[in-house]
C-alpha cells in the first residue's frame, strides 16, 4: 500500500493508515520530492515528474499488486504515474477529494475554484512562508476539519511547513493547469474516489457523468482520514476485500 500526500503535506499525515494497514499490508508512506523530508530541489516540482518518481520507487522496491492510494494533489501524482506507466503493477486505486480537472470555466464542473481565486492565491497568498501558512491556516480551519481544535490545526500547519513555499507554489500552479480526466475515467483497476461532503452536491455531479464507472464515498472534510481514521480505514477495508 502506496500512500501519498496533497500538497507540501509529509506522509506523516496518513498515521492513522500507517499504524492500522500496516498489521496487513506493506505500508509505504511517501514524502513526495520537495515535501515533507524528501530533498529539497530546484527541478522536478511537478506532476508529471511526481509520477516519475512513483515508477522508480516501485521498481527499486520491486513492488507488485499494490494498493495506490493518494490524497487531494497526491490523487495528480497516482493519475500520473499510471497515465505513463500504466497498471500492471496496481491492484487497486484510492483518490481522495480532488477532481483530476481542476481547473474549468463550467461552474457545474468539480474544480478548485475559480481561475480568478486561483490566480490571486498563486500571485498574491503563496509567496511567503508566511502566506503559505495562513493559507493552510484558513483551509485547516474551514476545509479540511469539521471539528478543529488548535492540537489538529497546529499538527497539519507543521506537517506542511517542512515544505518551502516556492516548493509549494510550483506545485499549486502546476496542480491547477493539470488534466488527468482520461485516466482518471478508466484506470484499468477497481477505484474509489472519497469527496468531502461540504461540495458533494457538484462532485457527485461530476463524477455521476464523467467518471461513472469509478466508485464513490461521501464523508467528512478534506482531511476525513485524519479526522474519521476509524470510519475512512473500515471503508476502505471493505473496497479491498471486494476487489
Amino acid at each position: 500500500m502506496i500512500l501519498i500526500p496533497g500538497l507540501t503535506f509529509g506522509g506523516e499525515i496518513f498515521e492513522h493508515q500507517i499504524e492500522y494497514f500496516s498489521k496487513s499490508y506493506r505500508v509505504i508512506a511517501v514524502d513526495p520530492r520537495g515535501q515533507g523530508l524528501s530533498a529539497k530541489t530546484v527541478d522536478g516540482n511537478d506532476y508529471l515528474t511526481h509520477g516519475k518518481d512513483i515508477s522508480v520507487l516501485i521498481r527499486k522496491l520491486r513492488l507488485n499488486d499494490i494498493i495506490l492510494a493518494g490524497w487531494s494533489t497526491g490523487n495528480l501524482d497516482c493519475w500520473s504515474y499510471l497515465k505513463q506507466f500504466g497498471n500492471d503493477k496496481v491492484k487497486a486505486l484510492i483518490t481522495i477529494d480532488m477532481s483530476p480537472l481542476p481547473l474549468s470555466e463550467d461552474p457545474a464542473w468539480w474544480t478548485e475554484g475559480t481561475k480568478e481565486e486561483l490566480s490571486q492565491c498563486s500571485t498574491e497568498v503563496l509567496t511567503s512562508p508566511e502566506g503559505m501558512r495562513a493559507f493552510f491556516k484558513d483551509y485547516a480551519e474551514q476545509i479540511m476539519l469539521q471539528s478543529p481544535t488548535a492540537e489538529k490545526v497546529t499538527k497539519v500547519l507543521d506537517n506542511s511547513a517542512q515544505t518551502p513555499y516556492w516548493i509549494g507554489r510550483q506545485l499549486f500552479c502546476d496542480a491547477i493547469f493539470s488534466n488527468y480526466l482520461e485516466t482518471a475515467r478508466e484506470p484499468g483497476v477497481p477505484a474509489l474516489m472519497f469527496i468531502a461532503e461540504h461540495w458533494s452536491d457538484v462532485a457527485e455531479g461530476f463524477m455521476k457523468k464523467q467518471m461513472p464507472g469509478i466508485r464513490r464515498y461521501v464523508m467528512g472534510g478534506h482531511l476525513m482520514f485524519f479526522e474519521y481514521y476509524e470510519k475512512w480505514n473500515e471503508v476502505i477495508e471493505n473496497f479491498l476485500k471486494e476487489t
